[in-house]
């Protein structure tokens, strides 16, 4: 059954086709990232339901890869929803002990499946979710490896990771390494565009006039591995964890579930007693948790019996229970992806939800920034790569671009003519707070169309929209770009004109002068910031479009 896709969602798959249609290769694997509570689950089911309806002949086995058994119910749950009944969906998982190599859809914890590619048979497409834990270097053979390199010697395959956040634990992208599995991003799906569509609640800090007194001190723990050494870090935050308790009990009297973080289970243990002195009914879930006790936990965190379940990192992934409102953070980190995957516990919607409460005892907010901002760091430049001609990292997707273009080719992310000033990092919030809108209506009396040329980039069309004898806003139209950019430019193109969409851009520009497309009566300008944006236009017979 095909389901109503949202905007982005349908944005994601359409860029991930165009992706794979640029990079033919079977070994050219990109990332799709989607926030905590953007839906990967109806994404992926969706990509699987689109490649048996579109090339059935070729029966497109398919195999969804996830660290857990809590993911591989929520996968293929949504499979069996969306897909057609004849087709099969099985588990290769010892955890649900069951097994179903030959099914037409595996849903496999990869600790089950990496030692037995040769058992499943042809297969056409591999989805790896929470791709960020796929080692980044050859040199590691790590599980998703292994198995992905026996498939390899079996059958050609296509393969994409899903993941909310697209960093390793230091910070750097995916796709850097010495030999990163993946090649890119295909598509960004952003923590704000969900917030502004109401798909995602907010994580908000305390009401005015109280805040977090409590505050752990890193200074002069040692860092092991990118991260604070977890024996020394351990020890620091147990000294203030009995104050910690304290706060949160007050600061979160009026929530209703909450998920609490610690560096380690001797942490977990210990707030858990001391949630317990304070009537707040407590349960310890961490990957040392007998199976069974665990989901006993979990199932009365669900019902209510249980107020706060503390956790090392177990809960961070694979883990939906949306009418979480409370997130107390006592795990300091240098880590982003600790960061986001924690946070993102709290963004999910449920009926009467309308935030989360964010409770940070460390710095980690105030030194990383608000949670929607966080981008990942290039590679290190080697000195070979510092002879070559200057780059820049495109602040989407990490990919490495000539410092005179301003298209990245690998996600058509388009540079503004002037570079702006960095965003100083916010010190306290959680989420990054918009600037209002300064909108403005002119209306439109006329257009003109040009060539811009830019060194060492394709050309584009320049559109001046005049309003009387003044500009009142200026686009540019990338018709000889690829992905995004190119999609925006045939969007852009079949609104105004019925004629071919142009591929140069000089063509756009002669044919515009010719036969002038159909320009709006108005357009909306957003002057908040230093570079005014067109963010909606009128035409003639619409109220309101784009």
């Amino acid at each position: 059954m095909k389901m109503a896709l949202r905007p982005y969602q349908e944005r994601s798959l359409s860029q991930l086709y165009q992706w794979w249609q640029r990079n033919t290769a079977t070994t050219d694997v990109p990332i799709v990232s989607v926030p905590t509570g953007g839906g990967k689950s109806v994404i992926i089911a969706e990509l699987v339901r689109g490649l048996w309806e579109s090339w059935p002949e070729h029966r497109p086995r398919t195999v969804v890869l996830v660290p857990s058994k809590e993911l591989a119910e929520q996968n293929a749950a949504k499979l069996r929803a969306m897909l057609p009944a004849g087709l099969r969906v099985g588990y290769y998982s010892a955890s649900l002990k069951q097994k179903a190599p030959d099914a037409d859809v595996i849903v496999a914890t990869i600790g089950s499946i990496y030692k037995h590619a040769h058992l499943i048979g042809n297969i056409k497409c591999v989805v790896i979710d929470e791709c960020h834990r796929v080692g980044t270097d050859g040199a590691d053979k790590g599980q998703y490896r292994k198995f992905l390199s026996d498939l390899s010697s079996m059958c050609e395959y296509r393969c994409v990771g899903y993941t909310a956040t697209e960093l390793r634990g230091d910070g750097k992208w995916l796709s850097a390494g010495k030999q990163p599995f993946f090649d890119g991003i295909a598509c960004k799906v952003h923590i704000r565009e969900l917030l502004d569509a109401g798909h995602l609640a907010p994580l908000v800090l305390p009401p005015d006039g109280t805040s977090v007194g409590t505050r752990i001190d890193t200074d002069g723990i040692k860092t092991t591995s990118g991260d604070y050494n977890l024996g020394e870090l351990s020890e620091r935050v147990d000294q203030y964890i009995i104050a910690a308790a304290g706060e949160a009990v007050v600061l979160a009297a009026e929530r209703k579930k909450w998920i609490a973080f610690t560096p380690t289970v001797a942490n977990a243990e210990h707030l858990c007693e001391l949630l317990d002195g304070h009537g707040i009914s407590a349960a310890v879930v961490c990957g040392s948790t007998p199976a069974d006790e665990r989901a006993a936990s979990i199932e009365a965190f669900r019902a209510g019996r249980i107020r706060c379940l503390v956790t090392v990192l177990a809960l961070a992934t694979g883990f939906d229970v949306p009418d979480i409102d409370c997130i107390l953070w006592l795990r300091p980190t240098k880590s982003p992806v600790l960061y986001c995957q924690g946070a993102g516990r709290g963004l999910r919607p449920a009926p009467g939800k309308t935030d989360c409460l964010w409770l940070d005892f460390s710095d980690t907010s105030e030194r990383m920034g608000p949670v929607d901002t966080v981008r990942g760091r290039s590679k290190k430049a080697t000195q070979e790569e510092e002879a070559k001609a200057p780059s820049k990292t495109c602040p989407e997707c990490g990919n490495e671009v000539h410092a005179a273009h301003m298209v990245c080719e690998a996600c058509g992310y388009v540079w503004p003519e002037e570079q702006k000033p960095p965003r100083s990092v916010s010190l306290a919030p959680i989420l990054s707070t918009p600037a209002a809108p300064n909108i403005t209506r002119y209306e439109v009396s006329h257009a003109s169309y040009r060539l811009h040329r830019k060194l060492g980039k394709p050309d584009s069309m320049r559109v001046e929209y005049w309003s009387g004898m003044s500009v009142a806003g200026t686009e540019w139209v990338c018709f000889e770009h690829d992905g995004y950019a190119r999609k925006k430019a045939v969007d852009w193109w079949q609104k105004r004109s019925e004629l071919p969409v142009p591929d140069i851009s000089r063509t756009a520009v002669d044919t515009s002068e010719i036969n002038q497309p159909r320009h709006p009566v108005a357009i909306f300008v957003d002057e908040s910031n230093k570079f005014p944006e067109i963010v909606k236009y009128e035409f003639q017979e619409e109220d309101t479009q784009e």
